[in-house]
């Protein structure tokens, strides 16, 4: 099982990417904002129960914080997101979040012409 830090760092990057403010998450999960922080600061640990409804508020698997594997559990309400490597769940948390349709779509352009480069030198 992950440190408490450590469980507290990814639940702060999760939701950073989803564009939720502590606000946000402590409402949704029924606790004040600053119970919030403290657990992204490893303050306060986490029970299992509530470990769920944070996974359910940024919606992704709750396997993803007491999992010590490399697999990123990363899904969406859906479950359209499964099974992601690190490096991969990563890239999808930074693309989530880019502001603006313009931005997000100059990046694909730019990741679709280094991926098309990468297969040129092969």
């Amino acid at each position: 099982m992950k440190s408490d830090k450590a469980m507290g760092e990814l639940i702060r990057q999760l939701r950073k990417s989803a564009g939720m403010s502590q606000m946000k998450l402590a409402e949704k999960i029924g606790v004040s904002y600053q119970q919030v922080q403290k657990y992204e600061k490893g303050v306060n640990r986490l029970s299992v129960s509530r470990l769920e409804q944070i996974s359910d508020a940024l919606g992704v698997s709750a396997n993803l914080f007491l999992g010590e594997g490399d697999a990123l559990k990363a899904a969406d309400s859906k479950g359209a997101y499964k099974g992601l490597s690190n490096d991969e769940g990563k890239l999808l948390m930074l693309y989530r979040r880019l502001q603006g349709k313009k931005i997000k779509t100059g990046f694909l352009e730019m990741l679709d012409d280094v991926v098309k480069l990468a297969e040129r030198k092969r």
